[in-house]
């Protein structure tokens, strides 16, 4: 049994040394079930990290490593430029032996469905805080995954917007402000004809032509069609990328169904970030942009679940990026 597993107990109300065959069993099933929950390294995990063989030293980059051994039958290699010892998972989301891989698996199939943080650890027999963390790895491990994106052909754009925490909220006479202000922040939302997406936090209330171009103009293809509603900072967009432009007034909009919305494919996709992001209500604002990365991922290819992980574990193992609970969090903006 492992140290993890021996150190597990259940809160008795009784005294174990007078338990009763009914309590025994009650005692067994839930080890049964956290060990269920908490596995050690399976024979095919370790199969799968020796055979990685890192791009380069994950402390100074450098690509002159040998081998140096192994550890409970995980490669160890040893930098020739730094001198310090590594494997394939050092400085990686994966860099502990107490939690393997094959965890995470349920908790991102289950991130995958919109389930909350804490039901996800919950059911992952995990603390709290401990979710909250393993959310917080991932959202390092996505930082820049929208990077790369370009929307082409007809693309359809539109803002939402979500709301500051309580604290944070700015008031006039003593009731908060109504409509788009500065209790608000604002997101940019886009979808190209072939389903590819973009979700981009603009870090303020109101769009401007600074902060549309800011969030956009590297991810729209020039000479593509914009189709939007009246909202002036579009045509600062449309001006740098030479783009055809469609318009569709939201009061025109707001009055047909979602089926008669020429604007409903950037609509439907506002609804499932508020469906998401209303099973984390608590949220902390500076990482918005972590969740709609997050959500980016969720909706994109691959769409199943061992696949997606797949990709993510791919990604996880390929960027030097780690979190302990003592090292302060990035604030709002990808890197």
């Amino acid at each position: 049994m492992s140290k993890k597993n021996q150190n597990h107990k259940i809160i008795l109300s009784w005294k174990e040394s007078d338990s009763t065959p009914l309590e025994n069993l009650i005692v067994s099933t839930d080890e049964s079930w956290f060990k269920a929950k908490h596995p050690v390294r399976t024979k095919e995990e370790i199969n799968f990290i020796a055979s990685l063989r890192p791009d380069g030293c994950p402390y100074c980059g450098s690509k002159n490593y040998i081998k140096y051994g192994k550890r409970k039958g995980i490669p160890v290699f040893m930098c020739k430029s730094c001198e310090r010892r590594f494997k394939a998972l050092t400085n990686t989301i994966f860099d502990s032996a107490k939690i393997p891989i094959s965890e995470w698996y349920e908790f991102f199939i289950h991130l995958c469905e919109f389930h909350s943080v804490s039901t996800a650890s919950a059911d992952n027999r995990n603390a709290s805080n401990t979710g909250l963390m393993w959310y917080r790895k991932i959202f390092l491990v996505l930082e820049g995954i929208q990077d790369d994106v370009v929307l082409k052909g007809r693309i359809w754009l539109d803002e939402t917007f979500f709301s500051v925490i309580r604290k944070d909220e700015v008031l006039k006479d003593g009731k908060k402000l109504r409509g788009i202000s500065r209790n608000k922040i604002c997101t940019a939302v886009a979808v190209d004809d072939s389903g590819t997406m973009l979700i981009r936090v603009e870090w303020v209330s109101k769009p401007s032509d600074r902060s549309t171009l800011a969030a956009l103009e590297n991810h729209i293809q020039e000479g593509s069609t914009l189709i939007h509603d009246s909202e002036k900072s579009h045509n600062a967009l449309i001006r740098k990328r030479n783009l055809k432009s469609e318009v569709y007034d939201t009061n025109m909009t707001k009055k047909l169904s979602d089926k008669e919305n020429p604007l409903n494919k950037v609509n439907h996709l506002h609804s499932l970030i508020k469906q998401f992001m209303g099973e984390h209500g608590g949220y902390d604002r500076s990482q918005l942009q972590g969740w709609m990365n997050l959500l980016w991922f969720i909706l994109s290819k691959p769409f199943t679940p061992a696949e997606k992980f797949e990709a993510f574990v791919k990604r996880a193992i390929s960027v030097h990026k780690t979190l302990r609970f003592d090292m302060p969090l990035s604030k709002k903006h990808d890197s």
